[in-house]
């Protein structure tokens, strides 16, 4: 089997959210969110998987009429969307979208509980972006591409939906808005079902997902980033690499240390600043989508 359609992102849209609404569908087949295959042009710090093992993902005797990949950031990979078309060319693809200055405040609080970043300051992080392009100030354990830390630019929408537009045609593109999916879930949901061929069966729940979280323990955190050697080994031995088992006990083990915190809210000085940096994408995306998008811009 290959899917044949993704959620491409972008991160904290409501693609969790979707995937797991999605996942409660008869005839949707998803053997887990987030595998990363397509967007090998951004810089991981573990190497890329190969075809095979991609596929392994997906095998078995399945009936779905839907098969799922949701990876977030094959939005942001400028390589993905020509990918997947050479891949399955007539593959459907799911974009989620958000005001930026929302979305980069919380995936750096996203970042934070995952390891991916390690400033805890959004404010020093936004700054630490020009040493980082150079090398500087890595996060050591960082599994999310590091491109997830260059907040000025990760939330630059208009020139990645339009490489999706462009690569696969409006007809092939649905784009959901984060406010209009959390306004109305079940109107949204539905456009989504009916985009795939689906039949209009809403799930057992609609409840939040994936909301912002942060560590409870930074001691644990840390084990989790860098587990001592023999537990590595065992890891090895009882999990094998790109295993679905060994990637059910790793969510596990990490969401034992999650827990849900406001943020408190972002200063106008700052708000000011990122509207300032995307102010002029998001005027090109909203003639794109033909969409009034004054509001992201409003303090």
């Amino acid at each position: 089997m290959k899917p044949n359609f993704f959620i491409v992102g972008a991160p904290k849209t409501g693609t969790t959210a979707l995937y797991e609404y999605l996942s409660h569908h008869p005839d949707v087949y998803f053997p887990k969110k987030t595998i990363y295959y397509f967007c090998h042009d951004l810089t991981f710090r573990t190497p890329p998987i190969p075809e095979n093992v991609y596929l392994n993902f997906f095998k078995g005797e399945h009936t779905q009429k839907a098969v799922g990949d949701g990876s977030v950031f094959y939005l942001l990979s400028p390589g993905a969307a020509q990918k997947i078309k050479d891949f399955n060319p007539e593959a459907k693809i799911i974009i989620m979208l958000r005001n930026p200055v929302q979305l980069v405040y919380s995936l750096h609080t996203e970042n934070l509980s995952n390891g991916d970043d390690n400033i805890e300051d959004f404010e020093e992080a936004l700054n630490a972006e020009s040493s980082r392009r150079e090398g500087k100030l890595i996060p050591p354990h960082h599994n999310a591409p590091l491109e997830a830390v260059f907040y000025s630019e990760v939330a630059k929408f208009y020139e990645q939906v339009q490489r999706y537009k462009t690569v696969f045609g409006d007809d092939k593109v649905h784009v959901i808005f984060f406010d209009d999916f959390k306004a109305d879930t079940p109107k949204e949901y539905g456009k989504v079902l009916k985009f795939l061929g689906l039949e209009e069966i809403m799930p057992p729940s609609l409840k939040v997902v994936n909301p912002s979280k942060v560590p409870r323990s930074k001691a644990y955190l840390n084990f989790l980033l860098s587990p001592p050697g023999f537990i590595k080994a065992a890891g090895r031995a009882l999990f094998p690499h790109h295993s679905l088992r060994r990637e059910k006990v790793i969510d596990f083990l990490w969401n034992l240390n999650r827990k849900y915190v406001p943020r408190k809210p972002i200063s106008d000085k700052l708000k000011q600043r990122l509207i300032d940096i995307y102010k002029d994408d998001m005027e090109k995306l909203g003639k794109l989508l033909n969409r009034d998008l004054s509001d992201w811009t409003k303090m």
